[in-house]
């Protein structure tokens, strides 16, 4: 019996603790002792931004104009996952807000007590038409 109760608390202390050992790796940071860098520096990002942003058609025709908040993860491996919208403008510019923050080359990966961590970020994207 007491054999059986031992066994019992064992298996039921492994299934909890499973789980989170499982996900340990999966944790997604909003800030890690080194934050993620984009190869270049900021400025080597922001001119990727504005060389590759394409303009909607339609949202030009419209006249639209605004900021698109986009959130995304970057990865131990430095690649771009999990992007979404925080902030919405309209459908053809969130789309192509999420098309240009995927289509990013690697980033150096976040960093905390020397390894690599995921990190979420977050970035307004700006509309603005030409005058």
């Amino acid at each position: 019996m007491k054999l059986t109760t031992l066994a019992f608390t064992l298996f039921i202390s492994l299934t909890l603790a499973l789980p989170s050992l499982a996900q340990e790796g999966d944790t997604i940071y909003s800030l890690a002792d080194e934050q993620p860098t984009y190869p270049g520096g900021m400025s080597a990002f922001f001119k990727y931004i504005q060389t590759n942003l394409q303009y909607p058609e339609a949202a030009k025709a419209a006249g639209v104009e605004g900021r698109v908040f986009v959130e995304y993860v970057i990865e131990k491996n430095g690649s771009i996952s999990g992007t979404k919208i925080l902030k919405s403008l309209n459908g053809e510019c969130d789309k192509e807000a999420l098309r240009l923050i995927s289509n990013s080359i690697k980033w150096n990966p976040g960093k905390i007590d020397g390894k690599a961590v995921r990190v979420k970020m977050a970035l307004p994207l700006n509309f603005k038409l030409p005058r």
